[in-house]
């Protein structure tokens, strides 16, 4: 059986991680289960992929991966069996009973031993982490440097982003698994989102399996080709918004319905300004102006959830992953 996951063209840590977590905890499993059921399976990991292009796999074990961004008329046809999805709003679009519902498979991180040493080590400073395609963008390390942060890319390999949320004293984070991993090591953390990339979805999603409350911080980005490629926000900057499941629907809703062509003159304007700096700067977003509202973000109180209830959301997906490893004849690599 092969592992299923987004591969972006450029690399995520996020997605990247389940090349490396899936076979550190349950190392004799995808082969277990690729014997049993031929070539035509797949184990469905981490990240926001229900309904992501199955390839030629039919039957398709869903473990701990969450809805968000595609529609699943893509798996119509397959056999799908649903071991766990990311949090209550997977849960509820696939029509699944609450119990279905546990959270983030990113969670299990800190059992890989190589990463023991990083969960106890003393934590100091605080690190910038944007979107993996928020960054690609100019500014972002001045940005972070002006606000006397450290700017993390996450385009690194998974390995070398997770030791730095680890042994941070506080993360900034526009990525997802940002919060997750900082959260699943204890780390306290604060979410900001620069453009309409930011996915309230999944986001929601995830908060929701952890019972918290989460306001996320609508930042100027450094430059405004951010804004020219992905869209303004539709909260002002300098603001928050929370995170709910019904937000969370709506804008599932409205990512999965079919796009809506722009007029000729915005489409050429927008080229205009994105190949010309000096334009954008008049608009009034620079690397100053990120730093002060990251400074000012760091200041407010931080999230971190519930010690017991991760370790209790812990324990079960491990209860669930050694069931499904048992039932095909696997064992996990953790005790």
């Amino acid at each position: 059986m092969k592992l299923l996951h987004h591969r972006p063209k450029v690399p995520n840590f996020g997605d990247d991680l389940n090349a490396i977590l899936w076979p550190a905890l349950v190392p004799s499993l995808l082969g277990a289960l690729s014997q049993e059921a031929g070539d035509d399976s797949a184990f469905v990991g981490i990240g926001t992929i229900v309904g992501i292009d199955p390839g030629d796999a039919q039957c398709l074990h869903v473990f701990s991966s969450g809805v968000g961004y595609t529609s699943v008329d893509a798996w119509i046809g397959r056999s799908v069996e649903y071991h766990c999805v990311r949090g209550p709003f997977s849960a509820r679009v696939l029509g699944l009973p609450d119990s279905a519902s546990l959270t983030d498979g990113a969670i299990l991180t800190p059992l890989m031993s190589e990463f023991h040493l990083s969960a106890s080590t003393a934590r100091a400073g605080t690190i910038v982490i944007p979107h993996f395609e928020t960054v690609a963008f100019p500014g972002w390390p001045a940005a972070a440097k002006m606000a006397g942060f450290d700017l993390v890319d996450p385009r690194q390999a998974p390995a070398v982003v997770i030791s730095r949320i680890a042994q941070a004293k506080l993360v900034l984070t526009e990525s997802l698994y940002g919060a997750i991993l900082a959260d699943a090591f204890g780390v306290p953390w604060r979410p900001f989102a620069v453009s309409r990339n930011f996915s309230k979805a999944k986001w929601a999603d995830w908060a929701g399996s952890l019972n918290l409350r989460v306001a996320v911080a609508v930042v100027p980005p450094p430059d405004a080709v951010t804004l020219l490629r992905y869209g303004k926000p539709p909260e002002p900057f300098g603001t928050f918004f929370p995170l709910d499941l019904e937000t969370a629907c709506r804008e599932f809703h409205s990512r999965i319905a079919p796009p809506r062509s722009q007029g000729w003159m915005k489409t050429a304007g927008k080229g205009v300004l994105g190949r010309l700096p000096a334009a954008r700067k008049l608009i009034g977003f620079s690397a100053a102006r990120t730093a002060e509202a990251l400074t000012k973000l760091a200041e407010g109180a931080p999230l971190l959830s519930d010690p017991a209830k991760r370790e209790d959301l812990r324990s079960a997906m491990l209860a669930r992953l050694d069931a499904l490893a048992k039932r095909h004849g696997a064992s996990l690599a953790v005790a």
